[in-house]
């Protein structure tokens, strides 16, 4: 099937991946890809000339994606019109996310491996809106909690109040964050994110030994010395 658009006149060429898939298996991938994708608007596609006509969604302006053969291989060159500003962001996003549906065209035949894939792209998957200030705090909140399970060990009293209120903020914060990052987030810092999430499982174990050790050393230094009455003779 072939739909046309009207076409932008004086495209250059900005953009070239290679990837390691005919031409064919790479052309309806990226048709999939441009189709489904939320970055991009597909206006029309020849698939003769293996090409796609699309905008982004900030823009009216009309990029083309097409695929050329590059021997065993294939590449995509992506054209947009003159004078137009730098997209390179939103170009990494499409062979990004082109790469992923190709490697989930050719692990199909296994749908565990194909679940896996999915989990994984949707657990690391980012965009490319400003860094969410709650990725940001999710990190320094983290480390205050592993610089404060260290301190703990210094305690004379245990105080488990605090270390379960900070084990609970650590986790709280870090699921608000990974909820509003991602690629259908608005802000970015889903690795940010992941990266709080590792530290703050390392403070919540420094943060229970560090208590639990407290408390045994605060139990054995308040309890009553133990002492033998010795009877005395009176006359």
């Amino acid at each position: 099937m072939t739909t046309t658009s009207n076409p932008a006149s004086n495209r250059v060429s900005v953009a070239r991946q290679t990837y390691q898939s005919s031409a064919v298996q790479t052309y309806a991938a990226l048709l999939q890809t441009l189709r489904f994708s939320a970055g991009f608007d597909v206006v029309g596609n020849n698939d003769t000339a293996q090409s796609v006509t699309f905008r982004l969604p900030s823009g009216d302006d009309e990029y083309e994606a097409h695929v050329v053969s590059d021997g065993v291989q294939s590449a995509v060159v992506i054209d947009a019109p003159l004078g137009v500003n730098d997209k390179s962001a939103a170009y990494s996003r499409l062979y990004r996310e082109l790469s992923e549906q190709l490697a989930a065209q050719t692990t199909v035949a296994n749908p565990d491996v194909v679940a896996s894939h999915q989990f994984w792209q949707s657990v690391l998957a980012d965009n490319h809106g400003p860094r969410s200030k709650w990725a940001i705090g999710a990190v320094v909140l983290s480390c205050f909690s592993l610089i404060g399970g260290i301190s703990i060990f210094s305690e004379r009293r245990p105080d488990w109040q605090v270390t379960i209120l900070l084990i609970i903020a650590m986790f709280v914060v870090c699921g608000i964050a990974f909820a509003c990052t991602g690629r259908g987030g608005k802000v970015s810092g889903r690795r940010l994110v992941l990266i709080a999430v590792a530290i703050a499982c390392v403070a919540t174990v420094l943060l229970l030994i560090a208590t639990t050790v407290v408390q045994i050393r605060y139990s054995t230094s308040s309890a009553p010395a133990f002492s033998v009455a010795v009877p005395t003779n009176t006359r």
